[in-house]
């Protein structure tokens, strides 16, 4: 069989259609990485799933997903190195004067501060959703999908040269500081110069407390080096 082979199947649901972009993959290195990256094991060998929600041009998405889904692999599992400051720009580019609400987190954040780190995928929390899936509308990998048992309600997916993850209406944790991606960290923001914009994200204070929860060790001790401590 090809390294990955991809399938596109429809479900009828009681709450709306659903899809699922199905992938096989033989190689090891691939399946290790697939349930890191929201998929599950489809009951087959080397099948993996996803179910995402049926939207207009689905088939143009998962067209678009096929010809970039060993790119997002490789790419999350540090494999190959992504374009993502092309991604970065995209997403800024667009996001300006559209009235989305949005912040960079996690390693991307880093990176767009100088920090030496290699994102795998630029992770994003949005006001809307869905209008962050029309600004991206030619780039979707995913169509924008209300989320079951997900740490948020809602989130989708695009590719520009790196995987765009965004995700709406994250669910509050509790902690303090918050995590990254919730809203309470909208409290928590700040602007920093990138390439003659300005991106928002989290405080290093806050980025900090999620790379201990998470235990990245070494993503820790690169922000307490920024930090000065």
């Amino acid at each position: 069989m090809p390294v990955i082979e991809t399938s596109l199947g429809r479900l009828a649901e009681p709450d709306g259609d659903r899809v699922e972009f199905m992938v096989r993959t033989d190689m090891p290195v691939y399946q290790a990485r697939l349930p890191k990256m929201g998929w599950q094991p489809g009951g087959e060998p080397w099948l993996f799933t996803r179910r995402l929600d049926d939207a207009p041009g689905v088939e143009e998405i998962f067209g678009r997903f096929t010809r970039h889904i060993e790119a997002m692999i490789r790419q999350s599992a540090r494999l190959e190195p992504t374009d993502w400051e092309t991604g970065l720009a995209e997403l800024a580019d667009r996001a300006e004067g559209s009235g989305l609400r949005w912040w960079l987190y996690g390693s991307g954040a880093l990176a767009a501060r100088g920090l030496v780190i290699k994102p795998g995928d630029l992770d994003v929390h949005v006001s809307d959703a869905a209008l962050a899936g029309q600004l991206m509308a030619d780039l979707l990998v995913e169509p924008v999908t209300r989320m079951r048992g997900w740490v948020a309600d809602a989130g989708g997916r695009a590719y520009a040269g790196i995987l765009v993850e965004w995700l709406a209406g994250a669910h509050a944790t509790g902690t303090e500081p918050p995590h990254e991606q919730e809203e309470a960290t909208a409290g928590h923001l700040e602007l920093i110069p990138w390439r003659g914009r300005q991106i928002p994200v989290p405080s290093l204070k806050v980025q900090l407390a999620a790379a201990e929860r998470r235990g990245l060790g070494d993503r820790a001790a690169l922000i307490r080096q920024a930090m000065h401590f």
